[in-house]
């Protein structure tokens, strides 16, 4: 049995201050890799690199609906779109990306990678997946509707992984970050010709890379042995590091709101939360053990963490009406979104 804990009427409670803790599951399939939402903000899909498995989660009643078994022996990263979640998959004798439908909760494509499957992204239409690709060279592979690859390559693969990859949401860009042991690269490749258009260079290992929700900003990561963790915020129209925020600790994972007012950076300790307006840690979140990866839902009302015992713990992390959040808001066209501060009934 899934153990899960749910408020017992949580639409008792009609206004909700930020980082209240929702309910929590133990999905019982060993430490999650990775965590994603699907766009309609109902479906949480996990992957649990030990178990061979992939959980999928009512997002509001915190149980599990189905678990899936992969097409191989490690399912690790996954991204989500609507109803299709896409996951790397270490196999035996290749990697691959699987496609999950949802709705179905089933695997409907299996598509094998050359080398080394590192992080996935899809396209803002689902006509192309992105694969990170770590080998003899490092590298993004590309995949079409009909199942059609091809390959632009990086870099020399000696020495060097790929950490993330991440699509503008105008579907024009794909953003590779690369490093090696002392330093990282953010390449910026054109989606449609598949060349490498500009490199901006990290001063240490890139660990995570996130876009704002306008593309206007690449959020970017990394780690250095002797100053801890930090952030560089890259301006994208000029492609260069306009700010860098020290946060200590040593970063994992980071989520970024779809209103682009926080920033959730997971490390071995806690969450940190960075606002992004100026460029600060505001707040420390912990939950019982210690956290592997992070998401945050479409509307931006819901934290997810995951950790290394297997737990999910949502919560609450509406965002403060006075703040700049209310005019993104806005100019995103949300005003037809729920209230920011509603809890929806457990069941949704």
């Amino acid at each position: 049995m899934h153990k899960n804990t749910v408020p017992g009427d949580p639409t008792a409670a009609a206004v909700i201050e930020p980082a209240v803790v929702l309910g929590s599951i133990d999905v019982e399939r060993g430490p999650i890799a990775d965590l994603a939402v699907t766009s309609d903000g109902t479906t949480i899909v996990a992957t649990h690199y030990g178990d061979g498995n992939v959980s999928i989660i009512d997002a509001y009643a915190l149980t599990v609906d189905a678990d899936i078994e992969m097409p191989g022996v490690e399912p690790s990263r996954v991204t989500a779109a609507e109803r299709r979640a896409y996951v790397t998959v270490a196999g035996h004798k290749y990697d691959s990306v699987a496609v999950i439908d949802t709705a179905n909760k089933q695997v409907v494509a299996n598509h094998p990678i050359d080398d080394v499957a590192s992080d996935v992204a899809v396209s803002p239409d689902g006509t192309r997946i992105y694969v990170g690709r770590t080998g003899d060279d490092v590298g993004l592979t590309v995949i079409n509707t009909f199942g059609r690859t091809h390959n632009v390559a990086l870099a020399d693969g000696v020495g060097r992984t790929v950490d993330a990859v991440r699509v503008s949401p105008n579907g024009r860009l794909v953003y590779v970050a690369t490093s090696d042991a002392v330093s990282g690269t953010l390449h910026v490749v054109d989606a449609a010709k598949g060349r490498v258009l500009r490199e901006v260079s990290i001063a240490s290992p890139i660990r995570d890379v996130a876009l704002s929700y306008d593309g206007a900003l690449a959020y970017v990561a990394s780690f250095d042995a002797h100053w801890g963790g930090s952030v560089d915020v890259i301006d994208t129209a000029i492609n260069e590091i306009t700010a860098k925020v020290g946060i200590g600790g040593a970063p994992m994972q980071m989520a970024l709101s779809a209103d682009g007012a926080r920033l959730y950076i997971a490390d071995y300790e806690h969450v940190a939360v960075l606002c992004t307006e100026t460029n600060s840690v505001i707040d420390m979140l912990t939950v019982t053990a210690k956290p592997s990866c992070v998401a945050v839902s479409p509307d931006s009302t819901r934290l997810y963490i995951a950790d290394h015992a297997g737990v999910i713990t949502a919560m609450s992390v509406a965002a403060d009406a006075s703040e700049v959040e209310t005019e993104k808001l806005i100019s995103l066209h949300v005003s037809d979104a729920p209230d920011l501060r509603a809890l929806q009934p457990a069941g949704i």
